[in-house]
């Protein structure tokens, strides 16, 4: 059994069609039929059901057309790998990003990446930070852009800047006609949090320090994304602290939202990328951060 094996079997399986499949592999139709057969036979097990109202996967060649994939993908991290100390611009640099960070930073990214490595493929998976820790450590990823500090034996946190932290209400809130409060003022027992899996929740629940955070917000509500929250606080339910990226998007998401500013440094967070020691992208990410800190993305400060 080789690999090219296992791409016939998964583009068999893609395609239903062997004619298709074989266009796929760039072979004849009969050559990909008869090595699929003596697959089979080197197995014993019927992988495809031919009929005539086309080709079927077995409840077998499921499975093995799982564990196939699972090998190409790790086949072609292998190449990527040798690709990225051979020529580090060869293989696609795949970033991880934070769900609280990628809907609004990435166009802003995507752009920085693009002056310093024009010629620079690149992969995005928004993940939350333990999936992302996760995808590094199995190397899925190359490097994250999360929220800082980070110490873990291993890795590199490269900050690039602080990002504010906003007060959201709605519109009939009173403070939505506010344009600043101390960090005193604000009212933690209306603060509505994202679910468990995003650190800005933690974050939020570390940085404000009161064990009434949240108590007047109804146990069973739950949001996973800021426009969900947005639009529960349109409709009476509390407050909550978003990100100053997310502002733009979220005002023309929902008109009823009002942002009031945060009169301490301390209601923000610092935005980096975490890198595997030795990383043999380091110096393109090191290009990038430096990019960004002088060109940060508006309304946040660059760290220096």
């Amino acid at each position: 059994m080789n690999l090219r094996d296992l791409e016939y079997v998964t583009a068999i399986d893609r395609y239903r069609n062997f004619g298709r499949a074989a266009e796929a592999c760039h072979v004849s139709q009969p050559s990909l039929s008869a090595q699929v057969k003596k697959l089979e036979e080197r197995l014993g097990v019927e992988l495809f059901a031919r009929t005539n109202s086309g080709v079927f996967t077995t409840d077998a060649g499921a499975r093995i057309v799982a564990t196939a994939r699972e090998v190409l993908r790790s086949a072609r991290r292998i190449t990527d790998t040798a690709a990225e100390y051979h020529d580090p611009m060869a293989a696609p640099l795949r970033i991880g990003m934070i769900p609280t960070l990628a809907p609004f930073a990435l166009p802003y990214l995507t752009k920085a990446i693009r002056d310093v490595a024009e010629q620079l493929s690149v992969i995005y998976r928004e993940q939350p930070t333990e999936v992302l820790w996760t995808e590094m450590e199995e190397r899925v990823v190359d490097v994250a852009m999360m929220s800082g500090p980070v110490d873990r034996p291993g890795y590199r946190f490269t900050p690039v800047f602080h990002e504010p932290l906003l007060l959201m209400v709605s519109k009939q809130h009173r403070l939505a006609n506010t344009e600043s409060i101390a960090a005193c003022d604000i009212p933690v027992e209306e603060l509505l949090l994202l679910t468990k899996e995003h650190c800005l929740r933690a974050d939020t629940i570390s940085i404000c320090d009161d064990k009434n955070i949240g108590i007047d917000v109804p146990d069973q509500i739950l949001a996973t994304n800021f426009l969900t929250m947005s639009h529960y606080l349109a409709g009476g339910v509390g407050c909550s602290l978003v990100p100053m990226l997310a502002r733009p998007i979220l005002e023309c998401a929902n008109p009823d939202m009002r942002f009031v500013k945060i009169d301490d440094t301390s209601y923000g967070r610092e935005i980096g990328f975490v890198s595997r020691e030795g990383c043999p992208r380091e110096h393109i990410l090191l290009t990038l951060c430096e990019h960004i800190r002088e060109r940060p993305p508006a309304n946040v400060t660059a760290v220096t």
